[in-house]
């Protein structure tokens, strides 16, 4: 009987095998949990990026472009552009209001930004740093 109480070797590598098997995929799917929420500055990534690809395809670019004396230069202005336009308003949020902002209404989307008047401004500053920089 004393044999039988003391777990056979064979046993106890199984049971430490299981367990590595167990902690290994805890990690694992942690890992792949946290890749889930992005980051604040994953978060600002992909907002500029986003208007990197789409701002030259807006209405009215060409000719704030050529307002400005960059007509023609849309590929040398757009990023530039939309880091002077999106970096500053989005340091200010939280990652968790950086979040919430897609799901936000474009006018409540717009005073999370300063309001009308505020985008307005920084467009304009932005495409004023433009000129000086090209």
């Amino acid at each position: 009987m004393a044999e039988a109480a003391t777990p056979k070797p064979r046993n106890k590598i199984r049971t430490i095998r299981i367990w590595l098997w167990v902690i290994t995929l805890l990690f694992a799917g942690m890992f792949f949990l946290s890749q889930c929420a992005m980051s604040k500055p994953q978060a600002k990534g992909k907002i500029i990026a986003s208007c990197v690809k789409n701002g030259p395809f807006a209405p009215t670019w060409e000719q704030e472009l050529a307002q400005y004396g960059l007509a023609g230069q849309s590929d040398k202005v757009i990023e530039p552009y939309c880091v002077c336009m999106w970096d500053e308003p989005l340091e200010a949020m939280s990652a968790k209001e950086i979040k919430a902002f897609s799901k936000m209404t474009p006018d409540e989307q717009l005073q999370k930004l300063g309001g009308e008047a505020s985008m307005v401004a920084r467009h304009q500053q932005c495409l004023r740093q433009q000129k000086s920089g090209v």
